[in-house]
């Protein structure tokens, strides 16, 4: 089977955990993927991809000559979106939903420019942002120029180490600061109510969604053994979780 993954910065512990995973014989998995959190930025030319003006110096593509000539899907069997969701939550990032809107019942610093709201809004919220994102327009577009199986991993949730990573400054996240005792609560919340609307989204173009571990939404946080120094991205061992859901879902592996 021939499997392509299309994505941005997540798809690299996918792409680690190829190189040490026997798991990875089961199928040929190439890569088309570029920076950016609510990316793949693509757009769609006859019947193959392209990366969005902004990204064409910025593709990673194990395909030759598919940063330059698009990519053609139709040597492919499956396609896998690695990873659907909204972006890392950072300080600097003013448009960032979790930096205009505070989920009110869980809030514990009030003394924020958030603006406290119910789950409903909250929800709405997240619901207009993700169906505006790339990563989610991505979805519609490979469905465009491919009829094959496409499977969608959602976005990590961060490790634990977010509580004290980088409270201040643009590149930090000051979640634990506002959320207390309640941020794993909060995040649990945050990443259950996102894989509902991705998925929602997602039935609709007959793409099947890859969630997080149950134990890690449970959690409100991924292990900190399948973390990295920035704790919104995750290990080799991390991507071969994914990698295992992803061939036990294409019935490469026995469930």
């Amino acid at each position: 089977m021939r499997l392509c993954v299309v994505g941005n910065s997540h798809a690299g512990a996918l792409k680690t955990a190829l190189a040490v995973d026997d798991a990875a014989a089961a199928a040929h998995v190439d890569f088309f993927v570029m920076p950016g959190g609510s990316g793949p930025h693509l757009q769609a030319e006859g019947n193959r991809l392209f990366p969005a003006p902004s990204m064409k110096d910025q593709v990673f593509s194990t395909i030759p000559g598919a940063a330059a000539d698009g990519l053609d899907l139709a040597t492919f069997d499956a396609v896998m979106l690695s990873a659907a969701g909204l972006p890392s939550h950072r300080n600097g990032d003013a448009s960032h939903i979790l930096n205009q809107l505070a989920l009110g019942s869980m809030v514990h610093d009030r003394n924020t420019d958030r603006q406290p709201v119910s789950e409903e809004v909250l929800t709405r919220a997240m619901e207009n942002v993700l169906h505006a994102s790339p990563n989610l327009q991505a979805i519609r577009l490979i469905r465009t120029v491919f009829s094959g199986r496409i499977l969608i991993q959602v976005s990590p949730l961060p490790t634990r180490a977010i509580a004290a990573y980088k409270v201040e400054g643009e590149r930090g996240s000051n979640l634990a600061a506002q959320y207390g005792d309640s941020v794993w609560p909060f995040l649990s919340w945050y990443y259950r109510r996102q894989i509902n609307l991705i998925a929602a989204y997602a039935e609709a173009l007959d793409a099947r969604v890859i969630p997080p571990d149950d134990s890690f939404l449970e959690a409100g946080h991924t292990p900190n053994r399948y973390g990295t120094p920035d704790p919104w991205h995750m290990n080799t061992a991390y991507g071969r979780l994914v990698l295992k859901q992803a061939l036990t879902e294409l019935g490469l592996l026995p469930p």
